[in-house]
Formats: structure tokens, sequence, C-alpha cells
């Protein structure tokens, strides 16, 4: 029940516990700040928040170098979270997920001293499945299931107001989505088809 971290040096993987307060580490998801140090969104059972980790010393197997922090709380238990974590031009980073006890879409981003968190969209009780990506624009867009319209969704911040879309609603669809943004600055996502047990991919 405890958040680990896992990284290659060269020759060997190693492994350290990164948050073991309770059950956390669930829906976790990792990226890289631009000092090189990882960085994890994940998901504290027990209090039912959404906790980030970052290492700020530069010892990994060191639990005081590791940075813990509540983003949000009270965003539901078993489900909540489906984290996916983005590092903005700034530098700072954001995170996508989901609030199964409001049942919403969240973006939470980090501006340097204060975390601010926004609804993005109603999702139903089991929607989620989140993924954020980076415009070039520098503004965040997110792939996620809509389970009260049982389908792939898109929403993206248009520097202004967040947009939302619908993607595919041909049968139970937009499970699992993974979000990139192409050469060309278009989204595209891939995702599952749970009425046809597909794997589809969508682009713009």
């Amino acid at each position: 029940d405890d958040l680990k971290y896992a990284w290659y040096d060269g020759s060997t993987w190693q492994m350290t516990t990164v948050d073991s307060t309770g059950n956390v580490g669930q829906y976790t998801s990792l990226a890289i700040l631009p000092s090189g140090q990882p960085a994890i969104s994940y998901l504290d059972y027990t209090n039912k928040d959404l906790k980030y980790a970052e290492l700020v010393g530069s010892d990994p197997c060191n639990p005081d170098d590791w940075q813990k922090v509540v983003v949000d709380t009270n965003i539901g238990g078993y489900a909540a979270g489906y984290t996916s974590l983005a590092i903005l031009p700034s530098g700072q980073p954001a995170i996508s997920y989901k609030d199964r006890a409001n049942s919403l879409l969240k973006y939470a981003w980090y501006d340097g001293s204060t975390w601010h968190v926004t609804a993005v969209d109603t999702i139903g009780w089991y929607g989620g499945d989140t993924s954020l990506a980076i415009l070039p624009s520098g503004y965040p867009a997110i792939s996620y299931y809509d389970w009260t319209n049982d389908g792939l969704k898109y929403a993206w911040y248009d520097g202004s107001a967040w947009q939302t879309t619908t993607v595919d609603s041909a049968g139970s669809v937009g499970f699992y989505s993974s979000l990139a943004i192409l050469p060309s600055g278009y989204p595209a996502i891939s995702y599952y088809d749970w009425t046809n047990h597909d794997l589809k991919y969508a682009w713009y």
C-alpha cells in the first residue's frame, strides 16, 4: 500500500518507497521536471486526496529528499484519481484527475507558490481515465471517459475558458485514453472500445 519509484542507473534498476503514510500510490503518473528530477501524482486512498511528490534533494532513497503535498482533498475512494501529470512551459507541474466524490473531471496546476484547482467537466461517477498533454500554445488539453454520455471526450483550455467536445460515442468507448500532440500541433488519442473490445485511435 505504498507509492514506489523505480529508476535505471545504467546497469541496474533501483527502487525506493516515496510515500508510505496510509494506503497511497494508486493511479500514479510520472513526469520529469526541467531540473531533471522526477515528479509523481497519485491518489492517497486512506484520506481520499490527490497528492503530488517531487524529488527536491539528491538522493531518491532518502525519504527526506522527497517533498509531498496534498493538492486536492476528498476526491473519493476507489477509482478516484486517474491522475495524469504534465509539465507546463513555466516548468511547473499540472495534473488532470477524476474527482469521484463530485463526479467531476478536474485540473490542478502549480504557479510556483500555490496549487490552483478547477472543475473542467461533469463526467459521472464512473467517468475518468484522464490523460493530460500540453498544446503548442502552452495551454492544457485532456482526453477522458465521460460515463454520463458513455463516450470519449476531449477538453482544451483556449486561454479564457475550458472547451469540450465528444470525439467518439459509437458504443461504450473512451476507456483508458492516452493523449499526445502530433507534430502538426493537433491532438491524437488512443483508447479502448468496450463494446467491440477494440483498440481505437482518433486524431484531429
